[in-house]
């Protein structure tokens, strides 16, 4: 800990100038001031003599021992003789001091990584207990803010506007006028184009463009030519690819198409000639390094399947500036430090594409979390445009395991929750949630159940009639079935096609049981897998009720140590996927386990009034493989998951590779397999969908399969994790706060309309178009101040929007001399960012630099709360700056004490003396 040296030639000074002062200022004072009396003041923990007092060291010893950070003041300061604000104050010091005293030791030299990092987790800790006790504080002499005191405010979440233009990837580099020798051979497909309610196809062949060189500007030529003759206004150019230089240009020779609309046409592409295409989603890397990933593997039917893209989906980093090493004094640079953002399912659109489900620990594309970590669901289309994403705007924690989409092209997600979501009803633990969004994005209903315990939807699937079956896991009793014991039971729960529950089935006995797979059998009827003590167990239910018992019931044995990883049905029979240990053996294998830890394994059932197995066989290394998905199509098996080692004597790609594997459905024999690594050599499949049309000639031009989207929804509660009647206060002068909550419907712009309303005059609420999007600003007006609260745990439209509480203060121009006053109570800001880290030695320097900061602005406040109220009135007064009068009693007091300190200094001998108030 580094110590502060304090030469008594400085405190002598010090007392000297303070003596001087308080002559200054008690000749200003009149007889009426100095018979006011002054109510007992305290010593505050941060002054010298205070029994709180503390060095850093011994608090960081202290709160290392105990986590505690912030004390309840009543508790704290429970023999201090005053108001309820100066315990408030206190105890918010203290808990402040004692982040700054993890602060101290990890911004020395000295400190190693490792520490850092044990000392950042207690000190992210102790910010959170700082954030609740902060919420709790209720003050009356003053105003205090987390943050800075601003003249506007600006919503860091940014809604971007449509343009109805698509800029492809590249599809050639080189001379722009050079051909593209991708499109050099067959080129042939479709164009739909929808306007005014009717449908027409133009179809488009390059073979047409005869000897003509087939370079961007030819080929745009020959596209518009067409689709001017249909009478179409949308139009083909080329563009170059790329990011703006610092003049405005985009450098190097990569180009592609720029498709120029207009919103009353909508486009869509085909091509006759397209194949299966496999898309593989899941994680890169782990922990902090941990991303989604996203392959799409085209050529399936050659043996030897080709990468057509792999993309990874990133949580937004965290930004810190930090020193640049070598660099002249004073030079920044912007650190970005990854945050985890993990895919656990995927399902192909009926429209081209797919889309995943996940989780993530930090705001994504802008949207900002109110909790640790909640649900997030993207929609990719088939070139790895990210068309939109959205998360569900948990108050704490909220996770996205299963995906399934309907006939109408809906998408259902199922995961669990825990704390506040919107108006739903927290149950116990981690509860079960079910969220059915449009195919565009837009939520239609969501539904949260379970008992009193930890519940999850692991596996969701969707009937013909659009019901939605969810299964899982619970580990108390709810709905209308008993909790029969043991670790965790299984569930299915119907729900109809507008969020009604229909029928609630318990699965299992006094053991460990969970559902982790359903399917729609053939019939219409529901088939789930579930593992039972370490057991698969497959059984088909009649959905028409849930009492009934099972249609069948089939016990394949002990998985050894496995898991069930997938299930899917087509006409020819039901096919069931996971891992599993060498000793199971429900049949001879087709092809016999690796002699590793485990295999993935896939086994196919023929339906009837009881099941037949028809074949197993294992897919696997001598290490330690898995399969989490299965799909099938025309014949053929796809599986993809995880493995340690080469599958069928492949090479292993980095240290987890992810993998695919291709059987056919009649003989279980292996067609191939492939793997792919990931970040720092970690990556694994979780999921993976098969879209039948999404390989073809369209990827060669940059083109998506199916409509082609422009823009996504400038909703707020779409893009954001605002949800419907999330709400925050505002206050004009210290006045009553008014609520403003957000309708389902509105944009930033009906927002700022409500804000209105609440102002009248007093300031304005606009949209400040920027070039990351439409962003919510708040102004006062002159002479006014505005003071934003949060709303409350989980509905807080603050949060959401990435504003932070605090006050807008707009004290007119220093040319204006008229005096303006408030009635409200003095406001000091803090000016603590949102977000400090002890995990850098430069992050450390900055979190102690805005923690004193904050320490020496509530010592100025607890200085004002304490300042004689006639000297308060006289000093910004019109006698302020007057001479006479006679100077009170209590000021001779503090001038006497004043010079018996400095009697004692001068005194005794020279020296110094290190402390940190």
């Amino acid at each position: 800990m580094s110590v502060i040296g304090l030469d008594v030639g400085v405190l002598t000074g010090w007392y000297n100038s303070r003596i001087n002062t308080s002559l200054a200022s008690s000749t200003a004072l009149s007889t009426s001031a100095s018979s006011r009396s002054q109510p007992a003041k305290p010593a505050a923990p941060w002054e010298l003599g205070s029994p709180n007092l503390m060095t850093l060291e011994e608090m960081s010893r202290k709160v290392l021992a105990n986590g505690i950070f912030f004390n309840n003041p009543d508790r704290e300061f429970s023999g201090l003789d005053g108001p309820d604000d100066y315990k408030q104050l206190f105890s918010l010091h203290q808990g402040l001091k004692r982040l700054a005293s993890l602060a101290e030791e990890a911004k020395e030299k000295t400190t190693t990584d490792s520490r850092r990092d044990f000392l950042d987790k207690s000190f992210q800790s102790g910010l959170a207990q700082f954030d609740s006790f902060f919420d709790d504080m209720d003050l009356d002499g003053l105003t205090l803010l987390k943050g800075e005191q601003l003249s506007k405010i600006e919503s860091e979440v940014a809604i971007t506007r449509g343009t109805s233009q698509y800029k492809t990837d590249t599809i050639h580099s080189g001379d722009f006028d050079a051909e593209v020798a991708s499109l050099t051979g067959d080129v042939q497909f479709s164009i739909s184009v929808k306007k005014s309610g009717v449908t027409q196809t133009i179809n488009i062949d390059l073979a047409d463009m005869g000897a003509t060189t087939r370079n961007l500007d030819n080929i745009s030529d020959h596209i518009n030519t067409q689709l001017e003759a249909a009478g179409v206004i949308s139009r083909f150019e080329r563009t170059k690819i790329g990011e703006k230089n610092d003049v405005g240009v985009v450098p190097g020779n990569n180009y592609g198409f720029l498709i120029a609309g207009v919103s009353t046409e909508t486009i869509s592409f085909s091509a006759s000639a397209a194949e299966p295409a496999l898309y593989l989603a899941g994680v890169s890397g782990i922990n902090d390094t941990a991303g989604g990933q996203v392959i799409k593997l085209t050529d399936l039917a050659s043996g030897t399947p080709q990468t057509g893209y792999t993309t990874r989906f990133s949580a937004d980093p965290n930004e810190t500036e930090v020193a640049v090493v070598g660099g002249e004094e004073g030079e920044t640079r912007i650190k970005q430090e990854d945050n985890p953002l993990e895919i656990k399912a995927t399902v192909a659109s009926s429209d081209g594409g797919i889309f995943v489900v996940g989780h993530t620990t930090a705001s994504t594309d802008g949207q900002t979390l109110k909790g640790d970590q909640d649900l997030v669901l993207a929609k990719y289309d088939s070139t790895g445009n990210r068309v939109w994403s959205r998360v569900l705007g948990a108050a704490e924690s909220a996770e996205g395991l299963s995906i399934a989409t309907d006939a109408d092209g809906n998408v259902v997600v199922a995961g669990k929750v825990e704390g506040g979501l919107g108006d739903s009803t927290r149950i116990g633990g981690s509860d079960s949630v079910v969220v059915k969004y449009s195919a565009s994005g837009v939520e239609q209903w969501n539904q949260r159940f379970g008992g009193t315990k930890d519940d999850q939807a692991g596996t969701v699937a969707i009937g013909d009639d659009g019901t939605v079956y969810v299964a899982g896991k619970s580990a108390s009793a709810f709905g209308d079935d008993n909790y029969a014991g043991g670790t965790s039971d299984g569930y299915v729960r119907a729900i109809d096609a507008s969020g009604t529950t229909l029928w609630t089935r318990s699965i299992g006995s006094t053991g460990d049981e969970k559902v982790s797979a359903i399917a729609i059998a053939e019939d219409g009827n529901l088939v789930v897998a579930s593992e039972e003590d370490g057991r698969a167990v497959l059984r088909k239910f009649d959905v028409a009720d849930d009492t009934s018992a099972a249609l069948w019931e089939q016990d394949f044995g002990d998985l050894d140590d496995g898991r069930i990883g997938g299930l899917a049905i087509d006409a020819s029979g039901i096919y069931v996927t996971g891992a599993a240990g060498s000793s199971f053996a429900p049949t001879v294998p087709v092809s016999a386990h690796a002699g590793g830890v485990r295999d993935a394994f896939v086994m196919k059932l023929t339906d009837g009034a009881a099941p037949s197995t028809d074949f197993l066989t294992f897919v696997g290394s001598d290490s330690d493989d898995s399969a989490a998905g299965i799909q099938v199509d025309n014949g053929k098996i796809y599986i993809a998951g995880k493995t340690l080692g080469g599958i069928n004597g492949g090479t292993l790609n980095g240290e987890r590779d992810a993998f695919a594997a291709r059987l056919d459905g009649t003989t279980g024999a292996l067609d191939w397999s492939t793997q792919v690594s990931g970040r720092g050599g970690l990556a694994e499949a979780t999921g993976l969908a098969l879209s039948t049309t999404d390989d073809s000639v369209l990827d060669a031009l940059g083109l998506p399969t199916g409509t082609l989207t422009y823009s996504d929804s400038r909703v707020v509660t779409d893009r954001s994790s605002a949800r419907a009647d999330d709400f925050f206060y505002l206050s004009v002068d210290g006045g009553r706060r008014k609520k403003i909550s957000i309708d389902a419907d509105d944009t930033m712009r009906s927002l700022t309309f409500k804000i209105n309303a609440k102002l009248v005059l007093s300031g304005s609420a606009d949209v400040r178009r920027s070039s990351d999007g439409d962003m919510l600003r708040i102004k006062a007006a002159e002479g006014s101040t505005i003071e934003l609260f949060a709303g409350s745990e989980g509905r807080d439209l603050l949060k959401s929007l990435g504003i932070s509480p605090g006050a807008i203060v707009n004290t007119g121009s220093l040319l204006d001399k008229d005096k303006k006053t408030s009635d409200g109570p003095p406001l000091f800001a803090l000016g603590l960012p949102n977000a400090l880290s002890l995990k850098e030695k430069d992050s450390a320097e900055t979190a102690m630099e805005a923690i004193q900061d904050a320490l020496s602005k509530i010592q100025r406040a607890y200085r004002d709360l304490t300042m004689d109220p006639a000297l308060k009135e006289l000093l910004k007064g019109p006698q302020a700056g007057k001479k006479g009068g006679t100077v009170p009693a209590y000021y001779n007091a503090q001038l006497a004490n004043y010079q018996a300190g400095l009697a004692r200094l001068n005194s005794g001998a020279g020296g110094q003396s290190g402390l940190f108030l």
